[in-house]
Protein backbone atom coordinates (compact mmCIF):
# COMPACT_ATOMS: atom_id res chain seq x y z
CA UNK A 1 0.00 0.00 0.00
CA UNK A 2 2.82 2.44 0.45
CA UNK A 3 4.21 1.70 -2.80
CA UNK A 4 0.93 3.01 -4.07
CA UNK A 5 2.16 6.20 -5.73
CA UNK A 6 5.47 4.47 -7.00
CA UNK A 7 3.16 1.82 -8.66
CA UNK A 8 1.08 4.50 -10.28
CA UNK A 9 3.58 6.35 -11.45
CA UNK A 10 4.60 3.23 -13.17
CA UNK A 11 1.82 2.33 -14.42
CA UNK A 12 1.66 6.48 -16.02
CA UNK A 13 5.09 6.10 -17.51
CA UNK A 14 4.53 2.35 -18.88
CA UNK A 15 0.84 3.24 -20.58
CA UNK A 16 2.23 6.74 -21.98
CA UNK A 17 5.16 5.18 -23.57
CA UNK A 18 3.16 1.87 -24.46
CA UNK A 19 0.44 4.09 -26.20
CA UNK A 20 2.93 6.46 -27.83
CA UNK A 21 4.35 3.78 -29.47
CA UNK A 22 1.23 2.07 -31.01
CA UNK A 23 -0.11 5.44 -31.55
CA UNK A 24 3.20 6.45 -33.61
CA UNK A 25 4.67 3.81 -35.01
CA UNK A 26 2.51 1.85 -37.10
CA UNK A 27 4.92 1.49 -39.73
CA UNK A 28 7.41 -1.63 -39.78
CA UNK A 29 10.26 0.65 -41.57
CA UNK A 30 10.25 4.00 -42.33
CA UNK A 31 12.34 3.12 -45.50
CA UNK A 32 9.35 0.30 -46.57
CA UNK A 33 6.81 2.60 -45.88
CA UNK A 34 8.44 5.63 -48.21
CA UNK A 35 8.57 3.02 -50.67
CA UNK A 36 5.36 1.90 -51.05
CA UNK A 37 3.49 5.38 -50.45
CA UNK A 38 5.62 6.35 -53.68
CA UNK A 39 4.27 3.13 -55.41
CA UNK A 40 1.24 4.05 -54.36
CA UNK A 41 1.54 7.69 -55.37
CA UNK A 42 -0.74 8.87 -58.37
CA UNK A 43 0.97 11.84 -58.72
CA UNK A 44 5.16 11.45 -59.17
CA UNK A 45 5.62 15.02 -58.89
CA UNK A 46 5.15 14.95 -55.25
CA UNK A 47 7.61 14.47 -52.82
CA UNK A 48 7.40 12.51 -49.94
CA UNK A 49 8.96 14.13 -47.17
CA UNK A 50 9.61 11.95 -43.61
CA UNK A 51 10.96 13.49 -40.38
CA UNK A 52 10.96 12.44 -36.79
CA UNK A 53 10.62 13.65 -32.90
CA UNK A 54 11.97 12.42 -29.91
CA UNK A 55 9.46 12.15 -27.77
CA UNK A 56 11.46 11.86 -24.11
CA UNK A 57 12.79 15.72 -24.64
CA UNK A 58 8.52 16.47 -25.76
CA UNK A 59 7.53 14.98 -22.40
CA UNK A 60 11.01 16.92 -20.66
CA UNK A 61 9.84 20.05 -22.50
CA UNK A 62 6.24 20.26 -23.22
CA UNK A 63 4.87 22.76 -20.78
CA UNK A 64 1.80 21.43 -20.96
CA UNK A 65 2.71 18.12 -20.58
CA UNK A 66 4.52 19.12 -17.66
CA UNK A 67 2.03 20.97 -16.38
CA UNK A 68 -0.34 18.17 -16.26
CA UNK A 69 2.30 15.69 -14.69
CA UNK A 70 3.04 17.52 -11.48
CA UNK A 71 -0.95 18.58 -10.72
CA UNK A 72 -1.04 14.54 -11.26
CA UNK A 73 1.70 13.37 -9.11
CA UNK A 74 0.79 15.68 -6.16
CA UNK A 75 -3.11 14.49 -6.16
CA UNK A 76 -1.26 10.47 -6.51
CA UNK A 77 0.44 11.80 -3.28
CA UNK A 78 -2.41 13.45 -1.89
CA UNK A 79 -4.36 10.04 -2.13
CA UNK A 80 -1.03 7.66 -1.32
CA UNK A 81 -0.98 10.04 2.19
CA UNK A 82 -4.73 9.43 3.19
CA UNK A 83 -4.63 6.00 2.12
CA UNK A 84 -1.70 5.36 4.48
CA UNK A 85 -2.74 7.29 7.13
CA UNK A 86 -5.99 5.60 7.32
CA UNK A 87 -4.22 2.23 7.28
CA UNK A 88 -1.49 3.25 9.65
CA UNK A 89 -4.53 4.47 12.38
CA UNK A 90 -6.18 0.89 12.05
CA UNK A 91 -2.84 -0.50 12.55
CA UNK A 92 -2.47 1.29 15.82
CA UNK A 93 -5.57 0.15 16.92
CA UNK A 94 -4.48 -3.42 16.43
CA UNK A 95 -0.96 -2.63 18.49
CA UNK A 96 -3.13 -0.73 21.13
CA UNK A 97 -5.73 -3.68 21.57
CA UNK A 98 -2.79 -6.83 21.67
CA UNK A 99 -1.04 -4.27 24.28
CA UNK A 100 -4.04 -5.65 27.09
CA UNK A 101 -2.48 -9.08 26.64
CA UNK A 102 -3.74 -11.78 29.53
CA UNK A 103 -6.21 -9.16 30.36
CA UNK A 104 -8.33 -9.04 27.27
CA UNK A 105 -11.38 -12.09 27.54
CA UNK A 106 -12.06 -14.10 24.49
CA UNK A 107 -15.33 -12.18 23.69
CA UNK A 108 -13.13 -9.23 23.32
CA UNK A 109 -10.92 -10.62 21.30
CA UNK A 110 -13.44 -11.96 19.01
CA UNK A 111 -15.49 -9.07 18.55
CA UNK A 112 -11.96 -6.80 18.23
CA UNK A 113 -11.07 -9.08 14.92
CA UNK A 114 -14.29 -9.18 13.51
CA UNK A 115 -14.23 -5.24 13.55
CA UNK A 116 -10.50 -5.16 12.39
CA UNK A 117 -11.79 -7.27 9.31
CA UNK A 118 -14.23 -4.84 7.98
CA UNK A 119 -12.56 -2.31 8.45
CA UNK A 120 -9.93 -3.61 6.61
CA UNK A 121 -12.21 -4.52 4.29
CA UNK A 122 -13.81 -1.26 3.71
CA UNK A 123 -9.93 0.78 3.46
CA UNK A 124 -9.07 -2.40 0.41
CA UNK A 125 -12.64 -1.04 -0.86
CA UNK A 126 -11.48 1.97 -0.74
CA UNK A 127 -7.90 1.67 -2.24
CA UNK A 128 -9.09 -0.50 -5.49
CA UNK A 129 -11.77 2.46 -5.93
CA UNK A 130 -8.81 5.29 -6.12
CA UNK A 131 -6.39 3.15 -7.90
CA UNK A 132 -9.13 2.44 -10.52
CA UNK A 133 -10.04 6.49 -10.58
CA UNK A 134 -6.47 7.30 -11.08
CA UNK A 135 -5.90 4.79 -13.67
CA UNK A 136 -9.04 6.52 -15.73
CA UNK A 137 -7.50 9.90 -14.68
CA UNK A 138 -4.36 8.81 -16.38
CA UNK A 139 -6.01 7.84 -19.86
CA UNK A 140 -7.63 10.78 -20.14
CA UNK A 141 -5.03 13.13 -19.59
CA UNK A 142 -2.89 10.93 -21.81
CA UNK A 143 -5.69 10.93 -24.45
CA UNK A 144 -5.23 15.11 -23.53
CA UNK A 145 -1.66 15.20 -24.44
CA UNK A 146 -1.73 12.70 -27.53
CA UNK A 147 -4.46 15.19 -29.21
CA UNK A 148 -2.08 18.99 -28.44
CA UNK A 149 0.75 16.51 -29.90
CA UNK A 150 -1.42 15.29 -33.32
CA UNK A 151 -3.35 18.95 -33.68
CA UNK A 152 0.21 20.52 -33.66
CA UNK A 153 1.84 18.25 -36.04
CA UNK A 154 -1.07 18.28 -38.11
CA UNK A 155 -0.42 22.00 -38.76
CA UNK A 156 2.79 21.31 -38.54
CA UNK A 157 3.40 19.12 -41.35
CA UNK A 158 0.98 20.69 -43.63
CA UNK A 159 2.85 24.18 -43.29
CA UNK A 160 6.13 22.32 -43.94
CA UNK A 161 5.11 20.01 -47.13
CA UNK A 162 5.90 16.37 -44.19
CA UNK A 163 3.97 13.35 -45.26
CA UNK A 164 4.83 11.43 -42.22
CA UNK A 165 5.93 12.26 -38.79
CA UNK A 166 7.44 9.41 -36.70
CA UNK A 167 8.67 8.57 -33.30
CA UNK A 168 11.27 7.38 -31.31
CA UNK A 169 11.87 7.06 -27.67
CA UNK A 170 14.25 4.94 -25.46
CA UNK A 171 11.13 2.80 -24.46
CA UNK A 172 10.20 2.47 -27.80
CA UNK A 173 12.50 3.06 -30.34
CA UNK A 174 11.66 1.47 -34.11
CA UNK A 175 14.48 3.19 -35.67
CA UNK A 176 17.35 1.05 -36.09
CA UNK A 177 19.12 4.35 -36.77
CA UNK A 178 18.09 8.13 -37.50
CA UNK A 179 19.85 10.94 -39.50
CA UNK A 180 19.70 14.01 -36.87
CA UNK A 181 19.00 15.80 -40.51
CA UNK A 182 15.59 14.83 -40.14
CA UNK A 183 15.08 15.45 -36.67
CA UNK A 184 12.18 18.20 -36.10
CA UNK A 185 12.03 18.03 -32.38
CA UNK A 186 13.17 21.13 -31.13
CA UNK A 187 10.98 23.18 -33.92
CA UNK A 188 8.17 20.86 -32.67
CA UNK A 189 8.58 21.62 -28.83
CA UNK A 190 9.29 25.33 -29.46
CA UNK A 191 5.80 25.24 -31.71
CA UNK A 192 3.96 23.22 -29.13
CA UNK A 193 5.04 25.96 -26.24
CA UNK A 194 4.31 28.62 -28.24
CA UNK A 195 0.75 27.53 -29.14
CA UNK A 196 -0.05 26.20 -25.30
CA UNK A 197 1.16 30.18 -24.24
CA UNK A 198 -0.95 31.62 -27.01
CA UNK A 199 -4.55 29.57 -26.02
CA UNK A 200 -3.68 29.86 -22.38
CA UNK A 201 -4.84 26.46 -21.71
CA UNK A 202 -4.37 26.20 -18.03
CA UNK A 203 -7.20 23.35 -16.84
Amino acid sequence: MRNFTSVLSLFLVVAVAILFYLHFSHARQVSSLAAELHANDTSKNKPIRIAYVDLDSIDAQFEFYKEKMDLFEKKKEGIDRQLNGAYQQLDSRRVDFLKKGDKMTQIEAESFKKDYDQQLQVLEGQRRKLEQDVSQEAMVLRDEIFKKINDYLSIYSKENGYTYVFSYSKNANIFLYQDPVFNITNEVIAGLNKMYKRTGDKK
